[in-house]
């Protein structure tokens, strides 16, 4: 079917082309790895009071096709409906590796339609691991491999994951703008991988593919700072040694096709990166670097060559919709003061997620150290106390060579001061940076009014948000923890949803969820479940119902509750399980952390697990009613009104619910300091 746009005379008030087209929440998504994309669209029309009543959508397999309006893939024709986001794809099924372009227009009340939008595309990813050909290798810290392309490139895509964390490199430059990169998710049952188009890096002759690896999670140090009755719980990976698996299509000017992919032939060495871990920093020796080790001509020759690795063992899925980490701006410290000769202790003014980026020139073999905290001492000095087991320190070798830059590739911290020592001469403001980095989940909303406090309240509900987004909710980014605790982020989940684009985010995270689930419908305290704390109290595992929920209520999603009906389900019937009378007769957290204590004096456990499965289970009949499943919704809705009635028996007490008894209070009153709950 061709289509052609109507002509307007200027005066006319007319709808407007579509805008801010999305295919599965992202622009341009690089890798998707659905069978059935998802297309969503904004309308603007110069008259008030109008609306879509019908669309057209066109997607193709060549931009010179869109452009003639021959959609090849699919031509919906036109289709009346209200809807302009989630309208799914029913053409043909988009191919393993391929690109697509698409467009959309619509019609308003009035049957007057709009200017085809802007072409927008996507990219498919691999689907099978067969679409790979390629190998996990391992070996040293720096991989290379160097190969000739015989002719201009026309298109070229990388597909790469390294694990814990790896940087792609073509040519001596860095291929995109990610860092702590893949997302964070249970090695043993998904791995991320990333697609970059690098078309514009490679060129005809000799190119050089080079990947660095670090430790992340999955080959991470075991935290020294947790108690001994919760080291039991901390899952280690098979096989933990960083390894990387990349494949590298091209398609040349003449048509024909070429790849590069990892496997023995790749050549290897240690770098400068000396040690790196998530929770006790990185060291990095720049007597160590070897200078254009990315790039063509490089002498290789007394490099080893890779050995295959063990594969992680969990399937590989893109992260094309999902908000990478970033770098995504650069902060000045407020002051800098010098408690102690040596020492020069740095204040950001607020607390924040990152690293620092340090400008030194000094003597060869000079050791600079830089330690991260949120707190200071009263004598100036900084207060390690809440990092608990994390060292949070980078340590820079300087090869004295001039004016050296550092920051780190594989560590983060959440901090606000940082101890600068064995630094060579007097620094000063500008001796550091701070590096704001977390996942670039992007701005949706804001809040501004009159009084000052309300509006910093706001500020710092925003700021310590985004420091606990990386690549999962975080509970905290400072101590040697920062665990997807669900508790935390199910009473965080709608204030971060009016603040950022978190669907993306929640979509990642739920198949996580998903993942983690047990055959008994339990899920864990935290996802990915690293520490295999099963199963979660009921206050933490409501986040597997109330985010899914939430997606659906705020932003239309209603394959997410098609996804992940079955986990919902099956939490719930746990749940179930474990009641007396309707009653959850099990908790281990409850009203979690009140105002001066770690577990409630007054709120009995069995209060809080019975709210949130009674919460649960009137989400979940609504859920079911949403996915047109009307029995279970009404069985779910009955079993809500008898948890509803057993609730107010057990707890309500002359118009108001009952404390608990005063010895129980006064041991619980004694309970100070940090405790960690296990399950028995």
């Amino acid at each position: 079917m061709k289509s052609t746009s109507p002509s307007f005379s200027g005066t006319e008030e007319i709808a407007a082309r579509p805008i801010d087209l999305k295919c599965e929440y992202a622009v341009n998504p690089i890798g998707l790895d659905v069978s059935k994309p998802r297309f969503s669209w904004v309308l603007s029309h110069q008259k008030r009071g109008q609306y879509q009543t019908a669309y057209q959508i066109m997607v193709s397999s060549s931009l010179e096709s869109l452009k003639s309006n021959a959609g090849d893939v699919w031509d919906s024709g036109k289709v009346s409906s209200s809807c302009s986001t989630h309208v799914i794809h029913e053409g043909i099924p988009p191919e393993s590796g391929k690109t697509y372009y698409w467009k959309v227009r619509w019609w308003d009340r009035d049957d007057q339609v709009s200017p085809w939008s802007d072409v927008a595309r996507f990219d498919m990813g691999l689907y099978r691991v067969d679409d790979w050909n390629a190998k996990w290798i391992h070996g040293g810290q720096l991989l290379r491999k160097e190969f000739i392309v015989e002719k201009k490139v026309a298109r070229a895509r990388a597909y790469v994951s390294g694990l814990g964390y790896y940087e792609l490199r073509i040519d001596g430059r860095k291929v995109g703008d990610k860092v702590l990169d893949p997302g964070w998710t249970d090695y043993d049952r998904v791995v991320l991988y990333s697609v970059y188009d690098i078309s514009e890096f490679l060129r005809e002759g000799r190119n050089v593919v080079g990947v660095t690896l670090g430790n992340g999670r999955y080959a991470q140090e075991l935290p020294s700072g947790l108690p001994p009755n919760l080291l039991q719980f901390v899952k280690k990976y098979e096989h933990a040694v960083p390894k990387v698996i990349l494949k590298i299509d091209l398609k040349l000017s003449d048509g024909s096709e070429e790849r590069i992919v990892s496997d023995e032939t790749w050549k290897v060495s240690e770098g400068p990166i000396v040690r790196n871990d998530i929770y006790n920093g990185e060291t990095y020796d720049a007597r160590l670097e070897k200078e254009g080790w990315d790039t063509p001509g490089y002498d290789d020759s007394k490099w080893r060559n890779a050995d295959t690795a063990e594969p992680p063992g969990g399937k590989l899925v893109s992260q094309a919709t999902f908000p990478p980490i970033k770098a995504v701006k650069t902060i000045q410290p407020t002051s800098t003061s010098n408690p102690k000769p040596g020492v020069y202790v740095y204040d950001f003014g607020q607390n924040f997620t990152g690293w620092v980026r340090l400008t030194v020139s000094g003597p060869c073999g000079t050791e600079v150290k830089l330690r991260h905290t949120e707190l200071l001492f009263s004598d100036g000095m900084i207060n390690p106390i809440p990092n608990r087991g994390a060292k949070a320190t980078d340590t820079y070798v300087l090869k004295g060579k001039g004016i050296e830059v550092y920051e780190p590739r594989f560590t983060y911290h959440g901090f606000r001061y940082v101890e600068v020592t064995g630094f060579p001469g007097t620094p000063n403001l500008g001796t550091i940076q701070g590096v704001v980095v977390h996942s670039a989940v992007e701005p949706v909303g804001g809040f501004a009014c009159s009084n000052m406090l309300v509006n910093n309240i706001h500020r710092n509900v925003v700021w310590g948000q985004l420091s606990n987004l990386m690549s999962i909710p975080t509970d905290c980014p400072q101590r040697d923890e920062r665990m997807g605790w669900m508790g935390d982020a199910q009473l965080t989940v709608e204030e971060a949803i009016c603040n950022f684009d978190m669907a993306g985010f929640y979509t990642k995270w739920m198949r996580d969820i998903k993942e983690a689930q047990e055959k008994d419908g339990s899920v864990p305290d935290v996802v990915p479940p690293y520490w295999r704390l099963y199963p979660a109290d009921p206050a933490w595992g409501t986040a597997c119902v109330t985010i899914p929920w939430y997606l659906y209520l705020y932003c239309g999603d209603k394959r997410i509750l098609e996804e992940h009906y079955e986990v919902m389900k099956g939490w719930v019937d746990f749940l179930g399980t474990k009641t007396e009378g309707h009653i959850v007769k099990y908790s281990k957290y409850g009203d979690w952390c009140p105002p001066s204590y770690i577990r409630s004096p007054d709120t009995p456990g069995e209060l809080v697990s019975t709210w949130c499965y009674y919460q649960d289970v009137v989400a979940l009949s609504k859920i079911a009613h949403a996915l047109g499943k009307p029995t279970e919704a009404q069985k779910y809705a009955e079993l809500s009104e008898k948890i509803k009635e057993a609730f107010n028996k057990e707890f309500l007490k002359n118009d108001q619910y009952a404390p608990i008894g005063q010895v129980a209070r006064q041991r619980l009153r004694n309970l100070r300091g940090w405790i960690w709950l296990v399950p028995v």
